[in-house]
């Protein structure tokens, strides 16, 4: 298990204004591929818990706008995200999930619906949704050794900006509007130490994106790579 840093600590609090319609609404079926991916993530420490109790790493993927939703561009596009606080737990089930129906970066703001509140990065990864309409699948992982070998040598957020703020969702959207990121499909975050988002066209895709880079940065040998790509297929 990694060592807790000072800039860790807070990993997993909700800093955003939630309004949180507790309602068991998240079908089984709906989340089984998240599900498969992220425990795969889980396997690989990606996703986990530090031994403060504090959770770490989420993934979400979009939905289809319902037909009653506004047709306007400025509509938030919905996304299933996992629940704050379940980094711990070994596989997840549908009461672990959140979907967010609205949110507002500028104000702090979010509506989710589902058993629990949803991840702390909800509004970043709105906020890739948003700006990428081709995008399904964000991942956004810690590993301190990966985080490292990766930092500055993908899109990488100022140091100053920290997790889980207006500031954090507005620098993503710099990086996608000023950076290769858009190609790219990966970046650092300097200043939430060992925070790394991936995303992509599908879950497949955005978990392929992160596998190459830890092949291309070494952290994983071919055959290790081979064998977590294999991994959100082995579930029971």
């Amino acid at each position: 298990m990694e060592p807790v840093s000072n800039r860790t600590i807070d990993e997993g609090y909700i800093k955003y204004r939630c309004q949180w319609i507790k309602e068991d609404i998240v079908a089984t079926q709906s989340v089984a591929e998240l599900t498969a991916y992220r425990n795969a993530l889980y396997r690989l420490n990606f996703i986990g818990e530090y031994s403060n109790g504090i959770g770490f790493g989420n993934l979400s993927q979009r939905v289809p706008m319902p037909a009653y939703a506004p047709l306007s561009a400025a509509a938030s596009p919905h996304f299933v995200i996992t629940g704050t606080q379940t980094g711990h737990l070994p596989t997840l089930t549908a009461a672990d999930y959140s979907l967010v129906t609205d949110f507002a970066p500028q104000q702090n703001a979010l509506i989710c619906k589902g058993l629990r509140k949803a991840s702390s990065e909800s509004l970043t990864h709105g906020v890739i949704y948003a700006s990428q309409l081709g995008i399904h699948a964000i991942i956004h992982i810690h590993s301190p050794q990966l985080w490292k070998r990766l930092l500055n040598q993908v899109p990488t957020t100022r140091a100053e900006v920290p997790y889980g703020t207006p500031e954090m969702a507005a620098e993503t959207q710099r990086l996608l509007q000023q950076s290769p990121l858009p190609q790219q499909k990966i970046l650092a975050m300097a200043g939430h130490e060992d925070g790394i988002v991936a995303f992509g066209e599908s879950l497949q895709m955005a978990y392929r994106v992160l596998i190459n880079a830890c092949l291309m940065t070494g952290f994983m040998t071919q055959s290790e790579s081979a064998d977590a790509l294999q991994f959100p297929y082995q579930q029971a």
